[in-house]
Parts: structure tokens; C-alpha cells; sequence
């Protein structure tokens, strides 16, 4: 169904304020989750919020820095809201790689939030390569296996140019578990190739998926396994099966500054001109090249000039659910 984004922003305000989120961090959580709608990652966006918040009234507190040494820093989330708690460690990695090149933070104990790129992108914007990534139960698997090893691992990375920062947003499975989720609520079939059953075999059926398939074969995997790395044994966190829930999951926020490196004002316009080549790059259906971040900026801009958002009716219901202080139903 079309509803007006303004009311889809007022339903999801009152639901904040139904779970009891501090007031000045409303718009950063609802802004968060309406981005992932209107880039048109719908199992990020408003369908995400109505889970999420049933969590939002368990934060015990704000983020704290409990441990650091040079430009690595670990952070207890307390149990924050997610937007609010990546906010807090995209600014400690911005600041210590200000002073020190580089700026690394593990940060566990939190909720989950939505699209990975906003925080990335918030990084480049400041000048920086900003590199995020966050782990989650063992709910993926490599083609050939039949036992879920590994978290879902998504990754997303900016830098900036001398126009809008390029960025790649990514899970490193082929469909999200988002998109599992939601079609066990709507009883829809899953993307092919995507999940698979307890015997490793593909199938479309959400009841009888157990496992996102790793992207790429074995090279996807290498990728999921560093970033497995990257965001638990790095910093003492769980990996894989050790993580138990959502307050043992591991997210990476990096922040690399250029300047300590002897790179300027080349280092933006460097990334502009091989934006450029990109843009040269010839197809064989003659249809222009694809690069990263583009086609969801198009989206949000189709979807805010428009000003409606295409809501499935049972999303749209658990919305209104939410914004009554109904937080069980489903």
C-alpha cells in the first residue's frame, strides 16, 4: 500500500516514544530506518524498526569506552539502541584516527540497527576511509555444508570523492536473513540459491530454511572469515556458534586517515577521477555501468520526490501496532 512518508515518520516517532527512547535520540533512530526504506532495502527499513523496537526499552545506558590503547578502542554498548550506539562508535573511530591515523572500535552489548552505509558514509564525509562490519549468529554456511558456521558478516565501506562519497553496502550471504524472516511472516518463497535446509540443500522454502548461503563459493568465504575475525577475536568477542545473541555480537568500525600517509586533497580527488573511469566503462547491453551507492541514492530521491513509500499491508499493520505500544504482535 502507499502511504505518506510523513506519516510513516509520525507512526514510527510515537512508537519510539511508546518504548520509551530518549528524545534527543528519536530522529536519529527513525531517520535510520526510513534511509534503509527509501534506498529500497526494504528488509532494512521500516520492516526492520517494527522488530527492533520491541527491544528498544532494554537499553540500560549509554555507550562507554572500556578499554583502549593506541588507535584500538572497545566499547560497552550497554545495551543501546543500534543507530544510536553506531553513532557513538563511528565518532570515537573519527577521533582517534585524528590523532592517530587510524581508528579502530570494537563495540559489543548492543541492539541492531538497520543499513551499514550510513556509517560508513557518515566517515568519508569526514575525510576518511571508513570501513564497517558487524557479525551475528552463526546463520550462514558455504555451498557443500550443512552446518551454519558463520555469522551473515555484512561489510560497508566509503571513501570520499569530489562529489558524493562512494560506497558499497554488502552482507556477504546471498539474500539478508531479513528477507527470511519476513517471508516466514508473509509465507512468501525465498530468492533461489539463497538459504538452505538441515541437509545443505538449497530450497525456497522459509519453514524449511536453516542456513544463508556465503556468496562466491570459496573466495565469498575467505571474505566472511575475515570479517568473522575482524569483528570477534580482534577484540576478544564471541565468533560463530560462541555468539549466543544479540548482546554477544561483534561490530567494526574503522576510520583511516589519509593524511597520515602523505595523501591530501589527492586522496578524494584520486577516488573521483577512477569514479570516472567507472563511468567510462563499456557493457555489453550498452546500459551504463553500475557502480556502488548509486542506484540507492536514484531510489531516494525517486521515492522523497514522490513522497510515499510502498508499505506491504502487514508491515504497514505492525507499524500502527507499534505506534499504539503494542510491541508483541506480529
Amino acid at each position: 500500500m502507499n502511504v505518506d512518508i510523513d506519516h510513516v515518520r509520525a507512526l514510527m516517532v510515537e512508537a519510539c516514544r511508546r518504548s520509551a527512547v530518549p528524545a534527543e535520540s528519536v530522529d536519529l533512530v527513525v531517520d535510520h530506518y526510513l534511509l534503509g526504506e527509501t534506498q529500497g532495502k526494504y528488509s532494512h527499513g521500516v520492516a526492520k524498526f517494527c522488530f527492533e523496537s520491541q527491544f528498544f526499552g532494554e537499553r540500560q545506558g549509554s555507550p562507554r569506552t572500556v578499554r583502549e590503547r593506541g588507535v584500538l578502542a572497545i566499547v560497552d554498548a550497554q545495551r543501546e539502541i543500534g543507530p544510536v550506539s553506531a553513532d557513538h562508535a563511528v565518532r570515537i573511530a573519527a577521533d582517534r584516527a585524528r590523532e592517530l591515523g587510524a581508528g579502530i572500535v570494537g563495540m559489543i552489548n548492543t541492539q541492531r540497527y538497520g543499513i551499514l552505509s550510513p556509517w560508513a558514509e557518515h566517515l568519508a564525509r569526514a575525510g576518511f576511509l571508513g570501513i564497517v562490519m558487524n557479525t551475528s549468529r552463526a546463520d550462514s554456511t558455504v555451498e557443500g555444508a550443512r552446518t551454519p558456521f558463520l555469522g551473515v558478516n555484512p561489510i560497508s565501506y566509503a571513501v570520499p570523492t569530489t562529489g558524493e562519497p562512494l560506497v558499497v553496502d554488502m552482507s556477504t550471504t546471498k539474500s539478508p536473513m531479513g528477507v527470511l524472516w519476513e517471508a516466514r511472516r508473509g509465507a512468501a518463497q525465498l530468492p533461489a540459491e539463497s538459504f538452505v535446509d538441515l541437509d545443505g540443500d538449497f530450497t525456497v522454502d522459509p519453514h524449511l530454511a536453516e542456513s544463508a548461503m556465503v556468496f562466491g563459493g570459496h573466495k565469498g568465504f575467505a571474505v566472511s572469515l575475515l570479517i568473522q575475525i575482524m569483528t570477534g577475536s580482534l577484540f576478544g568477542f564471541p565468533m560463530g556458534p560462541g555468539v549466543e545473541s544479540t548482546w554477544t555480537t561483534g561490530y567494526t568500525f574503522i576510520a583511516i586517515d589519509p593524511s597520515f600517509g602523505g595523501e591530501l586533497d589527492d586522496f578524494p580527488n584520486n577516488n573521483a577521477r577512477l569514479v570516472e573511469v567507472m563511468e567510462g566503462v563499456g557493457t555489453r547491453d550498452s546500459q551504463p555501468f553500475r557502480i556502488p551507492g548509486r542506484r540507492s541514492r536514484a531510489h531516494v530521491r525517486k521515492v522523497t520526490a514522490l513522497g510515499k513509500l510502498d508499505i506491504p499491508d502487514s508491515v504497514y499493520r505492525r507499524l500502527r501496532a507499534r505506534a499504539a505500544g503494542d510491541f508483541v504482535s506480529d
